[in-house]
């Protein structure tokens, strides 16, 4: 399948137009049919957008859905100065009479 289309957001609320178009032969579409038109309306709030819609070409169906940014965690910040080597003949000698 191939996806085109575009939206329109105003403050929290969007609109879409998705039109869809089959370029090869594969499985079944959700709706049964393969060229659509899908009219979305929705609202987005951080990293939420819940949205309602229908397919033109398919009357009486309706597509409600959920989207949730997905985002790559940062990586970890280098270090600011080499670790520090354990040598313990730096580290402080007991007395004699404990040892």
């Amino acid at each position: 399948m191939s996806y085109s289309g575009f939206f329109d957001v105003e403050g929290e609320r969007f609109t879409a137009v998705l039109r869809t178009k089959r370029h090869t032969e594969g499985r079944a579409s959700i709706f049964g049919v393969d060229d659509l038109t899908v009219r979305l309306k929705g609202t987005c709030s951080g990293k939420f957008a819940s949205f309602v819609g229908a397919a033109e070409q398919v009357p009486g169906v309706r597509l409600e859905g959920t989207l949730i940014l997905s985002e790559e965690h940062p990586s970890a910040p280098e270090p600011l100065a080499p670790p520090l080597i354990f040598n313990p003949d730096r580290l402080p000698k007991l007395p004699k009479r404990f040892r």
